[in-house]
């Protein structure tokens, strides 16, 4: 759906921000762009909607370049979503979602339904915020909003600039979390900035790691932090692989070996694994809840139980790996 064709940007100055950037983000996937500050991420995916102009190359959204198309109508038809959400502080929070749609002349009554389902899918009861303002939220609940305006004219390609960079860890966990069972319902192709390694691993299907404009692997992030391309990546990822290493495997991966199966409840329990979650998410949820066994579930359907034994046995099994390999 995004093609990056030998993509390049330089500033005044000589100054190559972006060099001879060739990818793709194929439809319906998180694509992580990850670096330091500098290293071209955020720059590569403003030029997605124009904010920044390409140097030489080409960026293709179906097919089609984006220089023929207006920049204000592309902007209209991607979603964007930044570290500092930037709300409309004179808006009530059910017109800064409303913003978009009302831009693209819906009717007054789906703009009405498309700000409650926005509030209900991101955790927020319609009746109690859509007519707060800004200042009446904490961060947590503004960043939501941000995420719901950037979703709310259901745009096919979503772009979020560090969405949770701004936020408490606590919170910020939660809302990452929270962004995954999201993404298994609206299905969109995301272009994701991160800095932060652990985030990457966390929310990407794939991983663009990029080092002064260039482009030093694209992979899952399994692939990324089992096998490094280069020293630069390995030196990236640090001294944390066993953490890394977890975190790149989820239950999914396990469930079809050790807990497929099972009675379904007659509706989803309060404590609960997805299919998403890493290994080391499994093991500190069954730490606070001292469980031996907890359902797991894609969404709203149930994929089976996970026992603490077969995770454990998963976990022993990475770290062998890791000492066989060094």
């Amino acid at each position: 759906m995004i093609t990056f064709d030998h993509v390049c940007k330089t500033y005044p100055g000589g100054v190559e921000a972006v060099r001879d950037l060739c990818l793709e983000v194929e439809p319906g996937e998180t694509l992580v762009l990850l670096g330091t500050s500098g290293s071209g991420k955020t720059t590569t995916m403003k030029m997605v909607n124009r904010l920044i102009g390409i140097t030489s190359g080409r960026i293709l959204l179906d097919g089609r370049d984006i220089t023929d198309r207006d920049p204000v109508a592309l902007r209209r038809g991607i979603g964007y979503a930044i570290q500092h959400i930037g709300l409309f502080p004179h808006m009530t929070i059910g017109e800064n979602i409303a913003v978009v749609p009302k831009l693209l002349g819906w009717p007054a009554s789906e703009i009405a339904e498309r700000v409650d389902r926005m509030l209900a899918m991101t955790g927020l009861e319609p009746e109690d915020f859509r007519d707060r303002f800004p200042s009446q939220l904490s961060g947590g609940q503004r960043q939501r909003i941000g995420v719901a305006r950037a979703l709310a004219a259901d745009p096919p390609i979503v772009l979020m600039d560090e969405p949770f960079g701004a936020l408490d860890p606590i919170t910020r966990e939660q809302l990452q979390n929270e962004f995954l069972e999201l993404e298994t319902e609206i299905r969109k192709t995301i272009l994701f900035v991160t800095h932060d390694v652990f985030e990457a691993v966390k929310m990407g299907d794939r991983i663009a790691l990029m080092d002064a404009g260039e482009l030093q692997q694209l992979a899952t992030p399994k692939a990324l932090v089992d096998a490094p391309a280069n020293a630069f990546v390995d030196q990236f990822l640090g001294q944390h692989r066993f953490q890394l290493s977890l975190l790149t495997r989820t239950i999914r991966s396990i469930l079809s070996e050790a807990g497929r199966g099972g009675d379904a409840p007659d509706q989803r329990p309060e404590v609960y694994l997805s299919v998403r979650s890493s290994l080391i998410d499994g093991l500190d949820l069954f730490k606070r809840t001292e469980r031996e066994r907890i359902a797991v579930y894609e969404g709203r359907t149930f994929r089976g139980t996970m026992a603490k034994r077969d995770l454990l046995g998963a976990i022993s099994g990475v770290l062998g790996e890791m000492g066989g390999g060094g």
